[in-house]
């Protein structure tokens, strides 16, 4: 029997097993065992085909493999098991993005080998007809053509876009001489051979370490949104262990320079980490990890089985100088006008703020609270398992529109119409109420359940 074979017969013994309490309904969670970056998003034959790192046996990383979903439209999914895993002892699957070639789907990958001191990172392509099972993979770099500064053991997360006739692979790097965080870019004419043609940075924003970049033309802009390992807090920002940022700019790639307007941390929140663009789309669409490392997972400490979601998918747009998110279009689809007084575990909260004030979602054993001090907040600390923390924006308002999106055990904060967003995972038991305080105004609270 095969790996991956053996892997899905597992998933299907071993997930009703898991402790449904604080399950998701509109994200992607895996179905046993632990999940953590987005790998591989991609629009293929009318569906959307998502894959993650995941390992089914535990709720730790491990085995680490690619698990799939596909869906219609972001919201309802369908589990598809593991698509992608290698045979070896030591082999470790880690995080990588796809494209449409040929008719059928080629992931790139990191080959993660962990064998005593000596582990290695290297980039290797599969294929797939219908995105179901990779096969024929083959190592399409050889790391001993990197530049002598950038490291050949930490290079990983490969992921590619077509312009013109050339692929081009963006992957998360290091400056060793520096101990920074870049972004190398590889290209080739095929998928088969790629060829080292430039990196960028090191920026301050990726660490020591950078990883998961992703490349889409927003509005007329080059963005990049990639993930830095140990970034020092500056101010506000980079409060968690690992951050995510947007870079802006203008991308010349056959100059391999590019011309930063700004960097931006995408959310400020402590679960969102290695979001990915959705390629075979016209807009620019991400989804990220909802969770952190370095940081409890209740679920796997209170022997739950499993571990790890998506955040909702966040369209992007360019304005006033500026990169907005906003929940993926088709929720609206979702929405239904609740029972009077019924605040859903599911919810879509809406409201303004036109001076200091609060917002608090109550359950029986705790609270979250959406504040507004002068800066808008997001008060976490006050779940059945204490461990929640407040973030903060980096800009001050006085009136401003907050959009909150609840699912059961997460809240994704969206402000100004999406200038900033902020999110948690949350662990609130009994039924949901709503209060406010101050200078609060225009409350509405939708159900989000099935499609209307």
């Amino acid at each position: 029997m095969d790996e991956i074979q053996k892997a899905n017969d597992y998933i299907a013994n071993a997930k009703n097993s898991v402790n449904g309490k604080y399950r998701l309904k509109y994200h992607v969670m895996p179905p046993v065992g632990w999940m953590n970056d987005p790998n591989g998003l991609v629009w293929f034959n009318g569906k959307y085909h998502l894959y993650y790192q995941f390992n089914p046996y535990d709720t730790h990383t491990g085995k680490m493999c690619w698990g799939h979903v596909v869906s219609d439209d972001l919201i309802s999914y369908t589990a598809c098991g593991v698509a992608l895993m290698h045979e070896g002892e030591h082999d470790r699957v880690f995080s990588g993005g796809s494209i449409e070639t040929d008719g059928g789907i080629t992931a790139y990958y990191t080959l993660h080998i962990e064998n005593g001191e000596e582990n290695s990172e290297e980039v290797y392509k599969a294929t797939s007809c219908d995105g179901t099972e990779f096969k024929n993979s083959i190592k399409v770099f050889d790391n001993e053509n990197l530049p002598e500064n950038l490291s050949r053991t930490d290079f990983r997360d490969p992921c590619p876009v077509k312009i013109g006739d050339t692929y081009y692979v963006f992957i998360g790097g290091k400056d060793v001489a520096l101990n920074r965080g870049v972004i190398i870019v590889l290209a080739g004419k095929t998928t088969d051979k790629l060829e080292y043609k430039f990196h960028l940075g090191p920026y301050y924003e990726l660490g020591d370490m950078g990883e998961c970049p992703s490349y889409f033309k927003v509005d007329g802009k080059d963005v990049i949104i990639a993930s830095g390992c140990h970034v020092h807090d500056r101010g506000n920002d980079f409060k968690n262990t690992n951050s995510s940022v947007f870079i802006v700019g203008d991308l010349d790639f056959d100059k391999g320079e590019m011309k930063v307007d700004f960097i931006k941390e995408i959310d400020k929140g402590d679960t969102f980490y290695a979001p990915q663009f959705i390629r075979g789309i016209d807009k620019p669409v991400m989804i990220g990890w909802f969770e952190m490392w370095d940081k409890p997972y209740p679920t796997k400490d209170m022997g739950h089985g499993w571990v790890g979601a998506f955040t909702l998918p966040r369209e992007l747009e360019y304005r006033d100088g500026d990169i907005f998110q906003k929940p993926v279009e088709s929720l609206n689809a979702y929405l239904y006008e609740p029972d009077t007084g019924e605040v859903p575990k599911c919810a879509d909260i809406s409201f303004k703020f036109f001076g200091q004030g609060s917002l608090i979602i109550e359950g029986s054993n705790g609270k979250v609270v959406i504040g507004n001090d002068g800066g808008i907040y997001l008060d976490t600390r006050f779940t059945n398992n204490s461990f929640g923390s407040i973030r903060r924006t980096n800009g001050s308002y006085c009136r401003c529109t907050v959009r909150a999106l609840l699912d059961v055990s997460g809240v994704e904060v969206f402000v100004d119409g999406g200038r900033e967003a902020i999110s948690s995972r949350i662990y609130i038991d009994g039924d949901y109420r709503v209060r406010t305080s101050g200078g609060v105004s225009g409350l509405k609270i939708k159900g989000i359940g099935g499609k209307q």
